[in-house]
């Protein structure tokens, strides 16, 4: 196995300071999403900017920070539903793929989405992506599908259910790239991804400092070398998150992909 960690820092701007003195009208939300992204944007190891900086990015996200406010009213999708915390933490956060320079996928496949995070700010930002969404809840699923058409997400869809046990309608090799914030273990996660990752795909996956002992047990370190697998952990910076970020990126060699199976993924 091959490891390597680098670190991406993201630089606080004075724009991103935001009030907190209740509601936002739909125009002054709209203000402040064309601020908060305009500030991440400049951190970003990319030229030209990425289309976070667009209108349709922002208005989308609008959209999608309106509706996630209005079905968290009646479903617990997440603890703090306020626009400036969502985007200084959760849409930050779930654009760290775009901090650390990846590309826009073909196709992606997010794994447990619930509230929206990482999928939706990633489809929004890479509107070419076609994007499905896996979420086992019945009623965030719905919350999930009405966001396809409500933001919209012209390249979303949704899966309800867990996505092992959808593996036979979720096509072999067929996602470039899969996603999964905040979800079950390594080894784990892994051993769903491993038959529905084409080839060169990538494993994204959002962890902390104490996750990283997962890589270096043993039977997991031997199961990476037997999928022929490679690891590399980028450490990232949000400016008032008190937390070590990183993102696990798990890659296996094209060779192996063709002879895997969905009853011995892992």
């Amino acid at each position: 196995m091959a490891l390597s960690i680098k670190l991406f820092h993201v630089e606080q701007c004075p724009e991103d300071r935001m009030n907190n003195d209740g509601e936002f009208g739909p125009t002054q939300l709209l203000s402040i999403v064309r601020q908060s992204m305009a500030g991440f944007a400049t951190t970003l190891p990319v030229t030209p900017k990425p289309t976070i900086c667009t209108d349709a990015f922002c208005a989308g996200l609008v959209s999608f920070l309106t509706m996630l406010a209005q079905a968290n009213e009646v479903m617990n999708l997440t603890s703090d539903a306020g626009p400036e915390h969502l985007l200084a933490t959760h849409i930050r956060d779930s654009l760290a793929p775009l901090l650390v320079g990846l590309e826009a996928p073909r196709a992606l496949l997010d794994i447990g989405t619930g509230g929206g995070f990482p999928a939706v700010p990633l489809a929004l930002a890479w509107p070419t992506t076609a994007v499905t969404m896996t979420e086992s809840i019945g009623k965030k699923a719905h919350y999930l599908e009405s966001l396809v058409g409500g933001v919209p997400l012209p390249q979303g869809r949704v899966v309800h259910g867990r996505v092992e046990d959808h593996a036979s309608i979720l096509p072999e090799r067929a996602f470039d790239m899969i996603t999964a914030r905040g979800v079950a273990h390594i080894a784990t996660v892994l051993q769903y991804a491993l038959p529905l990752l084409a080839s060169n795909g990538r494993l994204v996956l959002w962890k902390g400092e104490r996750d990283l002992a997962e890589l270096r047990d043993p039977p997991f370190v031997a199961t990476l070398h037997r999928v022929h697998c490679t690891a590399t952990v980028l450490d990232y910076v949000l400016p008032g998150v008190e937390r070590n970020s990183k993102l696990v990126i798990l890659q296996v060699t094209p060779t192996l992909s063709g002879r895997l199976s969905r009853r011995n993924g892992s």
